[in-house]
């Protein structure tokens, strides 16, 4: 199976304050002299606009002075001094939407000739003790949206495992199977994003899914 990815990351300004500095111009560095450059030889942290910052926070992230980096809204500066996703954090997968095509194959998904019931069953990783969750039925629905159901984990869970999930159709008798069960590898990308949208084609996905939406919240 092939899931493409399509997301948006959003990054917020910010406003750095130099380790100290003159009138005249002149930079005072973290472990080097007034008047130096900000450069390796004298900055353990990183460098902006030519000043010595202590390169452990998301604002200004780095070291060895290298130019600072500002972590993305959903990172932190980890203890490396590298932007990353916090691996203790706690985030909520939630299903949002979906697209189903209209038949099951070319015959109707229901009995009476109506759309699906779509529900979402999700299997949050680690593996060992999965997070198992379930999203609401939306009734004859080929474009079902869901606000609940959600299951959540920890990031470093999430990063290192992938999302197990299937999409059944909600039936009286025995529910249809929507889709085979299948997976998503989520990255440091998506929970800067917060919104991942998943597209399955055939031949790499059976089934009648054509897209699902997932979004990422931080706990």
């Amino acid at each position: 199976m092939v899931l493409r990815l399509m997301a948006v990351s959003c990054i917020a300004g910010f406003m750095l304050v130099g380790c100290g500095g003159s009138s005249d111009g002149s930079t005072s560095t973290n472990g080097g002299t007034s008047g130096s450059t900000c450069s390796s030889a004298n900055c353990t942290g990183c460098c902006f606009n030519g000043q010595c910052q202590s390169g452990n926070t998301a604002a200004a992230c780095g070291k060895n002075g290298a130019t600072c980096s500002e972590c993305g809204s959903a990172e932190v500066c980890l203890t490396a001094q590298t932007c990353g996703v916090d691996p203790e954090s706690t985030w909520m997968v939630q299903p949002t939407s979906a697209s189903i095509t209209s038949t099951n194959n070319g015959t109707a998904w229901d009995a009476d000739g109506s759309a699906p019931d779509p529900y979402v069953v999700l299997n949050c990783p680690p593996t060992a003790t999965p997070v198992d969750s379930q999203t609401p039925a939306v009734q004859d629905s080929v474009s079902p949206t869901w606000t609940t159901g959600g299951c959540a984990t920890k990031a470093s869970a999430l990063l290192a495992q992938p999302l197990l999930f299937q999409v059944f159709d909600q039936d009286t008798i025995s529910d249809d199977t929507i889709t085979p069960p299948l997976q998503y590898q989520f990255t440091e990308a998506n929970f800067n994003a917060g919104t991942v949208q998943a597209s399955c084609t055939p031949p790499n996905c059976q089934g009648g899914l054509t897209t699902i939406t997932f979004t990422l919240t931080k706990q």
